[in-house]
């Protein structure tokens, strides 16, 4: 990794995770590491491979990675995910990398879409882990 970069991996490539994608690939202080879906027709799964990033339809792989990844965004959808991923991430030992949650995904694509609201979720469901 080079210094002064944030290495990234995004699990979900639908519609909250592929805007975050498509800015990930131009900002020179980020490094897009993978990009996970369970569907590889997926919009961010067609984006990242078009931009030779890694896709994966195992999110679970990710963990497997572990200080190769500084933050994990995950924004697939499915309430079950950020739990096993944490689960994954805990049997491997990885204590570096962060999870983040629906929320701060929102507050990223509202503030480099320069939105004067904070964009809707299309996960409401999604909670925190306690």
């Amino acid at each position: 990794m080079e210094p002064d970069k944030v290495r990234i991996a995004v699990v979900g490539g639908g519609r909250t995770g592929t805007p975050l994608i498509e800015q990930f690939i131009d900002i020179p202080y980020v490094d897009l590491v993978g990009v996970a879906d369970t569907d590889p027709e997926s919009p961010g799964a067609k984006t990242a491979k078009d931009n030779g990033v890694f896709f994966t339809t195992d999110a679970l792989l990710f963990a497997s990675k572990g200080d190769e990844i500084d933050l994990l965004i995950e924004v697939s959808g499915d309430p079950s995910v950020k739990r096993r991923l944490k689960d994954a991430f805990i049997n491997e030992g990885n204590r570096h990398t962060i999870i983040m949650h629906d929320l701060v995904a929102r507050l990223m694509i509202s503030m480099i879409s320069e939105a004067d609201h904070l964009v809707p979720s299309f996960h409401p469901g999604d909670e925190g882990i306690g």
